[in-house]
């Protein structure tokens, strides 16, 4: 029973982290979502630690959430964060970009971890029916619809109180890239690529590719992007490679990204764009 308890706790904190994101940048108090979010983080672990119902506990949190006040009237530009998984994920790895991204009046999306899982679902039936070991496919297969099931389960929770809740299946994401990148090439190339379009679909001002300093398929997505950029009103791009270590244009580098979302969306929403000042 392991892997589907692990299964359930990773899918909570997916959930938790999209209703943290698209609140806290809109939130009256700086830092009670991020409080919540951590204290969110100990209750799961703790309902999986007692066998409590995970399903109840993620009411209990989403109540708790949705009654930290927020003002939400305007809209920040949408960004959206793709790459390799872990550093697209972990604060630490990215220095923080979530934050730094709100810090300079944006709104991040980001795919959920679980989007990995699946994908390795997907590949692993695939090879399993080019070998022809059908057994190995048809357990591949039962997991994979019963972690549906129970992504499906939790969602339901969230509907009303989260916008951006539903994600494409891995077989949508990949049809989406296809155009751009063959799906033989597999990993996060072209989960990256197809994740991209679906967020500028969704209204996203701008896509940041965060990968590890050298990765060949960060590198990739970042060559691809530019044909994918002259496609979609040429939205802007910025492609942010992390080697451990603070780099002093990074900041600068994000700022002029943000500039450029902001006036995207902007025209996007049929607003003149803000003029800059020429200096003195």
């Amino acid at each position: 029973n392991f892997d589907r308890i692990a299964w359930r706790g990773l899918l909570a904190v997916d959930f938790i982290l999209k209703m943290t994101r698209e609140r806290r940048p809109y939130e009256l108090k700086k830092g009670e979502h991020d409080k919540v979010f951590w204290e969110s983080v100990d209750r799961v672990s703790g309902s999986i630690i007692n066998d409590e119902d995970i399903f109840d506990v993620l009411e209990e949190i989403r109540n708790k959430m949705n009654a930290i006040p927020i003002d939400d009237s305007v809209r920040k530009p949408l960004i959206g964060i793709v790459g390799e998984v872990f550093v697209r994920t972990n604060a630490f790895s990215n220095n923080n970009i979530v934050h730094e991204v709100e810090r300079l009046g944006g709104e991040a999306l980001l795919p959920p971890f679980t989007e990995w899982i699946m994908y390795t679902n997907f590949t692993r039936k695939r090879g399993n029916l080019v070998n022809k070991d059908y057994k190995s496919y048809f357990v591949t297969w039962i997991k994979d619809r019963v972690q549906k099931k129970d992504e499906h389960r939790m969602m339901d929770i969230f509907k009303g109180y989260v916008r951006n809740l539903h994600e494409p299946s891995t077989e949508e994401v990949i049809d989406l890239g296809l155009p751009y990148i063959h799906d033989s090439f597999e990993g996060e190339a072209i989960l990256s690529v197809g994740k991209a379009i679906d967020f500028v679909d969704r209204g996203a001002s701008g896509i940041i590719n965060a990968m590890p300093f050298t990765c060949m398929p960060g590198t990739v997505v970042a060559a691809v992007m530019k044909r994918v950029r002259r496609d979609f009103d040429n939205v802007p791009f910025l492609n942010m490679a992390y080697d451990g270590l603070e780099q002093s244009n990074t900041v600068t580098r994000l700022e002029a990204f943000m500039y450029q979302a902001a006036q995207f969306d902007r025209r996007r929403k049929g607003e003149e764009p803000v003029k800059l000042k020429a200096a003195a």
